[in-house]
């Protein structure tokens, strides 16, 4: 059956009657139209009527299918299929969805004889996606720059005994500039935590972690390896020179005006320096328990634990699962003027007012432990430790905590319990733990259900989950508050399944517990659990 779908001419109309236009900015629009022959976002975008991100929305509202104000990696197959000059001259990019499912982006869903001769070659309809014109042109423009720049080619693959001048150089051209900001901004449009950056035989492959996963953003030449390593080092102050060894380092970028930290890591591979930059941008998060998943019982428990004046309560999980934001959301909630609080962390991962807060730095001395010892001497109510790395960390903390101060931190653990026996494998008596401690949270991050496609059956990919289903994510956890039971057991050296036991007998709901009702509320998926919980222990 043949779909007829929405023209040109229709849109006009619309935009007619919704009253997004003037009469007079109507009238200007229909006659340039018409007497230029160009794609009407063109033509609109020519007379300044409607900011483009705005007139995508619209185009799309208007066909019934997505849009998306960002590309993210083009199906590389499929745009040689189709010819990339083909693809660019019309603005076209397919995409490929998480699922697998093959989609058209297009800045003119109204132009159908260049839709109608991709379905042709592919032998089937695509789903559309509307995006802005001048965002799809700045994906060709970015890609033949990286690929085509006569300056930027293979005599940049530079191995071995690189010179230092030459990795300059490298570092400094306007194409190698070009690539890293773009990388840097499509992951902060995209809301990522992680940019990786892996070289390997033939190419460099760009990936962003989003929500948890990684997911591919690009892969480019690998003799571009050099330069992007050497620009990205720069930024960072670290030794272009030394390649042989692992360096870390923080960079301050500004993307649409925001400043926004990172936190670099460099390690090197059998085909070069892998790139990992943690992105700690503070502007998309809420430091609030509730907008984190708790409920309002947690939040309330949370509460009653962390406002005892003396005691260690700690957050537990793997790396990614959220613990310095929780940590921070206690913070934000018990800061108090009438209390002194600091922070001691390796890197500071959010700015707070009314918080003195330290960054330790390994190089100059300035270890998590010589930190707290000059911390204790400055009359403090409360410290929060970045994360309890060692036994020398962990024995101060136990010791602010005997002599009248909170402290809040983090520790690499699968579960509650887990942080007892991680802190017993320290060196830390069973006496003291059960002295000290006051509560601990074991969480993960579970991806959530995408609100915005759940509700309604489409072929059209979501432009908010990209067709995963899911979108955003929140904390699945456990709390286990030391009772004076829980504390025997501690004392008695029981191990974690017994502490378990006796948590659960006092109330406490396991992780696993908490992540099936989310599962039964409809908030997350089973798969999303299984692979959260079960793969990562818990």
């Amino acid at each position: 059956m043949t779909t007829i779908f929405p023209t040109s001419d229709e849109f006009l109309a619309h935009l007619g009657t919704s009253s997004r236009l003037t009469p007079e900015a109507l009238q200007r629009l229909s006659s340039a139209w018409r007497a230029t022959g160009q794609p009407i976002d063109v033509v609109m975008r020519e007379l300044g009527l409607m900011p483009e991100a705005e007139l995508a929305q619209a185009i799309a509202d208007f066909c019934m299918i997505g849009c998306a104000q960002s590309v993210f990696e083009a199906d590389s197959e499929m745009l040689e299929r189709m010819g990339t000059d083909f693809a660019a001259r019309n603005a076209l990019l397919p995409i490929t969805g998480e699922k697998g499912a093959l989609s058209l982006i297009v800045a003119d869903p109204f132009s159908r004889p260049a839709i109608e001769a991709i379905e042709f070659l592919i032998g089937g309809r695509l789903p559309l996606i509307v995006a802005p014109r001048s965002t799809i042109e700045e994906f060709f423009r970015v890609r033949k720059a990286v690929r085509d720049d006569g300056d930027f080619s293979g005599s940049h693959d530079v191995a071995g005994e690189e010179d230092v001048d030459r990795l300059l150089d490298i570092a400094k051209e306007a194409p190698v500039i070009r690539f890293v900001s773009r990388i840097i901004q499509r992951a902060v449009d995209g809301k990522a935590t992680d940019i990786h950056i892996e070289p390997f035989e033939d190419i460099v492959r760009i990936r962003l972690r989003t929500d948890g996963i990684l997911q591919t953003l690009e892969t480019v030449p690998r003799s571009m390896a050099a330069g992007i390593t050497s620009r990205i080092k720069i930024l960072s102050r670290l030794n272009i020179a030394e390649r042989r060894l692992p360096q870390d380092g923080r960079l301050r970028a500004s993307v649409r005006g925001q400043e926004i930290d990172f936190r670099v890591s460099v390690t090197p591979s059998v085909h070069g320096e892998t790139v990992v930059m943690r992105i700690l941008d503070r502007s998309n998060v809420r430091l609030e328990l509730g907008a984190l998943g708790f409920d309002e019982q947690a939040t309330a428990a949370i509460a009653a634990i962390t406002r005892k004046p003396n005691g260690i309560f700690l957050v537990t999980g793997p790396t990614g699962s959220g613990k310095t934001t929780t940590l921070y959301s206690i913070l934000n909630d018990i800061n108090d003027p009438r209390w002194k609080f600091f922070t001691v962390e390796d890197p500071v991962e959010y700015r707070m007012k009314g918080i003195t807060q330290l960054q330790v730095d390994p190089g100059i001395g300035l270890t998590f432990a010589s930190a707290l010892r000059s911390v204790l001497r400055q009359d403090p109510d409360g410290i929060l430790i970045g994360e309890i790395r060692d036994e020398e960390t962990a024995r101060i903390a136990v010791q602010a905590a005997l002599t009248g101060h909170l402290v809040l931190s983090t520790l690499h653990t699968n579960s509650a319990a887990g942080a007892i026996s991680r802190l017993r494998n320290m060196g830390i008596e069973s006496y003291l733990l059960a002295a000290t401690l006051r509560g601990i949270i074991g969480q993960r991050l579970v991806r959530r259900v995408c609100e915005e496609c759940r509700h309604h059956d489409s072929e059209t990919m979501c432009a908010v989950c990209g067709g995963s289903g899911l979108a955003g994510r929140q904390a699945v956890y456990e709390i286990m508050e030391i009772t004076d039971a829980l504390r025997d057991s501690i004392s008695r050296k029981d191990d974690e399944n017994a502490l378990e036991m006796a948590a659960q007998q006092v109330g406490m709901r396991s992780m696993r517990e908490h992540a099936h009702g989310l599962v039964a509320a409809g908030v997350t998926t089973s798969g999303e659990v299984s692979r959260v919980i079960d793969l990562q222990g818990a």
